[in-house]
């Protein structure tokens, strides 16, 4: 086994546990619905439900991390440090994702649902695509973003009424 492959499996799963009590923290902060008052369940259900999922999931990756890294020792592994920059460029892929989604839903309210959806899914399929490979991908990744984005946006708000944020789109009427 190599020596950072339990590190693979610690690391993400601390960030996700860390995330995912960080979004359990917040739920009670989202105003109740009850409806009619017909059922318990309230707007809180899906969210802790998702949320101690996360968790439950990070945590259980944690630990098998944990077992990968106890296993990597019996086998007589020797842990060594790794740099920093070494461990954000083995990543980078998703570390820059997890920009691009910041970017995303924090943009989202001025620029809108429909320009962000278009510029987030356009960036996304570069980020994964190898650099060698843009020049040919660019064309298509940029026809699926425009088809995705105005697609997503055509169904959220006039098929299913979901109020989206409208941003720039206000000039156009929309």
């Amino acid at each position: 086994m190599k020596n950072k492959q339990y590190k693979l499996d610690i690391i993400p799963g601390i960030v996700l546990a860390l995330f995912s009590i960080g979004y359990l923290a917040l739920i009670p902060q989202i105003q109740t619905f009850t409806g009619m008052g017909a059922t318990p369940l309230t707007n809180h259900f899906i969210p802790t439900l998702w949320g101690g999922f996360l968790l439950v999931l990070s945590l259980w990756i944690i630990a098998r991390g944990f077992r990968k890294r106890k296993k990597f020792l019996e086998e007589g592994g020797k842990i060594e440090n790794t740099s920093l920059k070494d461990a954000i460029m083995e990543r980078r892929e998703v570390i820059v994702s997890f920009i691009a989604l910041t970017l995303y839903v924090v943009l989202m309210g001025p620029v809108g649902f429909a320009p962000m959806t278009i510029l987030y899914v356009f960036a996304q399929i570069l980020i994964l695509t190898p650099r060698e490979q843009w020049k040919k991908n660019i064309v298509p990744a940029l026809i699926t973003a425009v088809i995705t984005g105005c697609v997503l946006f055509y169904i959220f708000r006039y098929m299913l009424n979901v109020l989206l944020p409208i941003g720039i789109l206000k000039v156009f009427g929309l």
